[in-house]
């Protein structure tokens, strides 16, 4: 138990940034407009970050971790990693998809048994490409 208070301390001192950005990552609100992580993002807003972060149900090794981020210069910078992050996630999708649709249809065999002959017959199946993030859901535009 010593050794895990001494991490802790060490995280604490040197690494508390790093931590609460990696679980920040993980947090669902990250990903869609309506969280508030996302919103904090988009505003480059250490204040929100900082008040989603406080107000979570953590345990009291998390909340100290944060309570060691006293500067809003460094809530900040973790709003803007982040937003960098998610801008660098956002172009690998991007680059992904368009490989997709440059790339002559990929058709995969698959093999289905018949019902009368209990054989195998190939079946092609197309991959589609995966949708554009930054189109509306319900109208694709």
């Amino acid at each position: 138990m010593e050794e895990l208070q001494y991490l802790a301390t060490w995280v604490k001192e040197q690494h508390a940034q790093e931590y609460i950005l990696t679980w920040l990552l993980a947090q669902p609100g990250v990903w869609w407009s309506n969280g508030e992580v996302y919103q904090a993002v988009l505003q480059k807003s250490g204040k929100r970050l900082k008040e989603f972060v406080k107000k979570s149900k953590q345990g009291d090794l998390f909340q100290g971790i944060a309570d060691k981020i006293v500067n809003d210069e460094s809530w900040d910078q973790i709003a803007e990693s982040l937003a960098r992050l998610m801008a660098i996630y956002q172009e690998e999708l991007v680059k992904l998809q368009d490989q997709g649709r440059l790339q002559p249809s990929t058709r995969l065999s698959v093999k289905v048994p018949s019902a009368p002959s209990k054989s195998w017959s190939n079946v092609d199946v197309q991959q589609q490409p995966l949708p554009d993030p930054n189109t509306d859901a319900l109208t694709g535009l």
